[in-house]
């Protein structure tokens, strides 16, 4: 038996990543790092990912950063018959091209802010927060985001530190800010997610032979689309966008979705992946008892046959 190694250092809101990993089923141990108090803008870390994101790959010697690039990386390396492919069509193929054009409408989606936001304007929008969503974890996240700030303003007067991507790291936290706290900005996000569920209810109600988006094969497009529906679930969305007929296709899909082994390993109440990666985090990585999920990224290490 042959493995290959890696380490990823995934944020906990990147569940993307782990449920390929899942669906691929595709060994790994977790390990905790601490966002809260500002790990990824460690000098240790910066020298790993000058743009001091999460998640991070890292394979031998080989650094691959950004979520896609990560996700394209491991289902590239993973699709060996022993590891589905979540990419089965010939390129060109309509097949193709449709997952391509579905994933490309998926990904700009803001779900930080959409998430952050659902916080402060949760009254108003009668939303009914799930698991790990809910209780003091909220709060913890919303100061998270201004810690978040003060230390990329701490990190920009380190001597030697790469400051470019560190400035844009802090604009885009500032605008973020402006569109959660308002609640006329923060409608221009929700609006944007409804117009993406319309479109995939359409398609769905069209095609409605087929068990998943493109064939009755669960594709990246599905993982996608279905991690989008968790986590708007999560966040207590569902009366507001699919409940009580307003999106039957989507509310269906989603149903079917939350079925998968895969899924159900990201849920809550899977308390043996926590306390999994509890266990295995050194003393120095782990954080208070306030922190939450929110506040922690993992170094996963895989290995395959």
């Amino acid at each position: 038996m042959v493995y290959s190694r890696a380490i990823l250092c995934i944020s906990f809101r990147r569940f993307k990543i782990l449920l390929l990993l899942y669906e691929k089923n595709i060994e790994f141990t977790p390990y905790v790092m601490d966002l809260l108090n500002g790990e990824q803008y460690s000098k240790w870390f910066l020298n790993l990912n000058p743009k001091a994101d999460v998640p991070v790959l890292k394979d031998q010697s080989l650094a691959v950063t950004d979520s896609q690039h990560i996700i394209n990386y491991i289902e590239n390396k993973f699709c060996d018959g022993i590891h589905k492919s979540l990419k089965p069509f010939k390129a060109n193929s309509l097949e193709f091209n449709k997952l391509q054009m579905f994933c490309n409408i998926l990904a700009p989606l803001p779900i930080g802010a959409l998430s952050l936001g659902s916080f402060i304007h949760d009254v108003d929008l009668k939303l009914v927060p799930k698991p790990p969503f809910v209780g003091p974890l909220r709060k913890v996240c919303l100061g998270n985001n201004e810690k978040v700030v003060q230390f990329l303003k701490q990190s920009l007067l380190e001597v030697g530190v790469n400051r470019a991507p560190l400035m844009r790291k802090l604009e885009i936290q500032e605008r973020r800010k402006r569109f959660v706290y308002s609640r006329s900005e923060y409608q221009k996000i929700l609006d944007a997610i409804r117009t993406v569920l319309e479109f995939f209810e359409r398609d769905m109600t069209a095609h409605s032979k087929t068990e998943w988006l493109i064939s009755n094969d669960f594709t990246m497009a599905d993982l996608a689309l279905g991690l989008l529906l968790l986590r708007l679930y999560q966040l207590g969305f569902e009366n507001y966008y699919w409940s009580y007929g307003k999106l039957p296709s989507i509310e269906s899909y989603f149903l079917r979705f939350k079925k998968r082994t895969a899924c159900q390993k990201l849920m809550p109440s899977n308390f043996e992946f926590l306390k999994d990666i509890w266990q295995m985090t050194p003393n120095k990585y782990k954080i208070g008892t306030g922190a939450g999920v929110l506040g922690m990224a993992m170094m996963v290490a895989f290995a395959h046959k």
